[in-house]
């Protein structure tokens, strides 16, 4: 996910419509207008915790890389693994899986999902990183894969406990998707590419579907009782509180996978066999650290602390900065996410964020702040 845009919106998602119609408060996104919340982000972040949200995730480039004649799909592996450290060689059919592209430098051009079909790969990218990463793909990849830009599909977000349970009575067989994997279903005659995936912490799915179906798709979802149409701002608070990074706050291009916790998606056999961009310099802070590390950050008072707040120690020695920040609905309390001295990222002592000129006493916090939810078996 990227981080909203302030430049004038120029983009619709093909479900605006039917968001209008219900009333949504919209906002500019990353170049596009999307519904900010309906009936209020308080209420479409617990209905999505105890129920079922229904998010337009349109916005996000959909990306299909074919390989050329003559060109198989494992020589495209190859070379889409010179510009991710992520393993993509042993990536099954209609498995997903998260990775990042990086630059020479080690930092993050884009963290994105990949998925596997027999004869190309689907990437879903952040909307407000589709050029750059098209450049970067197009550099690594342009000599083996036609790239596909799927402007005619449409992808929406259903997620929460009772997902399932409506997916399921489309098709009893989708309740068989486990934890990022995916397969192709119909949904009252409406084909649809469905994985069971999120942004959310929770269990859910995501659904690709052609643009033109994607009203009715949605009309038919909110039909049932249990879903509740949610906005940015709900999908924002729930990844907060689900530790999920956001590209722009969490992620850019001068932090490093490592600096950001994500060393989990660089596997063993890449490390062993450092092909990708910024090796050198991942390498080297596994082996022996980094100067800033990402956790989670409690605010000890009512107060939320925003991004772009400094941290200090009780001694005025700035030690961090928040990179998201605000209320956590399900904790109940305000919560944040930011960059820290590694020396104090397991500290309980407290430090303090100056907000609108008052000091607000925080103490760093284990991530999530809501454990993940996700169907794994």
């Amino acid at each position: 996910m990227s981080e909203p845009s302030e430049t004038r919106t120029s983009k619709r998602s093909p479900l605006h419509s039917l968001h209008r119609d219900r009333g949504a408060k919209f906002a500019p996104f990353a170049g596009f207008e999307l519904p900010l919340s309906f009936d209020g982000t308080l209420g479409e972040h617990l209905a999505t915790r105890s129920s079922a949200g229904l998010f337009d995730v349109s916005h996000m480039g959909i990306v299909d890389l074919v390989p050329k004649p003559g060109i198989s799909l494992p020589e495209v592996i190859d070379s889409l693994e010179l510009v991710t450290p992520a393993s993509i060689q042993d990536l099954e059919v209609d498995r997903l899986r998260y990775a990042l592209l990086t630059n020479n430098q080690g930092g993050v051009i884009d963290d994105l999902i990949v998925s596997r079909g027999n004869t190309q790969l689907r990437l879903v990218l952040n909307a407000s990183r589709v050029e750059n990463d098209l450049r970067c793909i197009e550099a690594a990849l342009g000599d083996y894969t036609e790239i596909h830009i799927r402007q005619d599909l449409a992808q929406v977000a259903l997620q929460g406990p009772e997902a399932v349970t409506v997916l399921s009575g489309f098709d009893p067989s989708i309740a068989d998707l486990t934890f990022m994997t995916s397969g192709q279903f119909s949904i009252d005659g409406i084909q649809c590419s469905i994985s069971r995936s999120g942004y959310t912490g929770e269990d859910g799915f995501e659904l690709i579907v052609p643009a033109d179906d994607a009203v009715k798709l949605a009309e038919m979802l909110l039909l049932d009782e249990t879903v509740s149409p949610c906005g940015l701002g709900a999908r924002d608070s729930l990844r907060l509180e689900a530790g999920l990074c956001l590209y722009g706050h969490e992620l850019d291009e001068t932090i490093t996978p490592v600096e950001a916790r994500l060393g989990w998606t660089i596997p063993r056999r890449r490390r062993d066999e450092p092909t990708f961009a910024g090796a050198e310099v991942i390498l080297a802070q596994f082996a022996g650290g980094t100067n800033r590390t990402r956790v989670g950050i409690s605010s000890l008072t009512k107060r939320p602390i925003r991004d772009g707040t400094k941290l200090r120690t009780d001694k005025d020695l700035e030690v961090g900065v928040v990179t998201s920040g605000g209320f956590g609905p399900t904790c109940d309390r305000p919560v944040a996410m930011g960059y820290v001295d590694p020396t104090i990222s397991d500290s309980k002592s407290t430090l303090l964020a100056e907000v609108r000129g008052k000091e607000v006493p925080c103490q760093i916090s284990a991530l999530p702040f809501v454990p993940h939810n996700y169907s794994r078996n």
